[in-house]
């Protein structure tokens, strides 16, 4: 265990370059996790990005393409439902994209508890 720990730094540490992107992102992770929802729900890109775009009252939500560096990656629980997060460094101008996936709800009726 401790050499697991003493490597953390190391790898936190590490500076990545910046990679080709071509994702949509939102201005926030709520924003982020709406879009999620949405398109878990079965929604279109499209149509998706328009209700949360429309919600918000200007365009906060879309495709991006450029060069970018994953700068924040975590999971947050909203309403019951898991969602991996991920907010983008953009090199051009430093500004910072959220991107969220949709867990698939953990299925706790199939497992035998207690044993």
């Amino acid at each position: 265990m401790a050499g697991i720990f003493a490597a953390l730094p190391v790898v936190a540490g590490e500076a990545s370059s910046p990679s080709k992107v071509n994702a949509m992102l939102c201005e926030t992770e709520a924003q982020a996790i709406s879009l999620a929802s949405e398109l878990s729900a079965g929604k279109t890109e499209p149509i998706a990005v328009n209700v949360v775009n429309k919600a918000a009252g200007s365009e906060v939500c879309g495709r991006f393409i450029g060069y970018a560096v994953v700068e924040v990656e975590k999971t947050k629980n909203q309403s019951g439902a898991l969602f991996m997060l991920a907010g983008l460094r953009f090199a051009e101008d430093g500004r910072l994209g959220w991107t969220a996936s949709w867990i698939t709800p953990f299925d706790g009726l199939s497992v035998a508890r207690g044993i």
